[in-house]
């Protein structure tokens, strides 16, 4: 796993988001790093749909390094679930942190997914 070094002196607090992607035999684990949020869904739903294109069919969607989800990173997972359930694949969730574990409570969605302990 590589981490850019950015200069500025911020940017061990302030990580530029990145996707972590780590593939064993027909699963790959997916691991966003940062703010999942309107600025980066696109990034991570290109690389969902990237790695399905390739054969991928069972992900495994990584939160734990997910700082902060908004609500359009909760549509994306939501949206990567349907996609999922529609194409007879599978999508698993390693759960993130407490703040991002409780958006999926609040919206009361954690049912409707597939969490999976690491």
């Amino acid at each position: 796993m590589t981490t850019r070094d950015e200069s500025s002196p911020m940017a061990g607090e302030f990580e530029p988001f990145r996707i972590d992607v780590e593939p064993s035999r027909d699963s790959v684990r997916v691991a966003p790093v940062g703010e999942l949020d309107i600025a980066t869904v696109e990034k991570l739903r290109a690389e969902v749909d990237r790695l399905r294109e390739s054969g991928f069919t069972d992900l495994v969607l990584d939160l734990r390094g997910v700082r902060f989800l908004d609500s359009t990173g909760l549509r994306l997972v939501l949206e990567l679930d349907a996609a999922a359930n529609q194409a007879s694949q599978e999508l698993r969730i390693i759960r993130g942190s407490a703040v991002v574990q409780r958006i999926f409570e609040v919206t009361q969605v954690s049912e409707r997914l597939k969490f999976i302990d690491a």
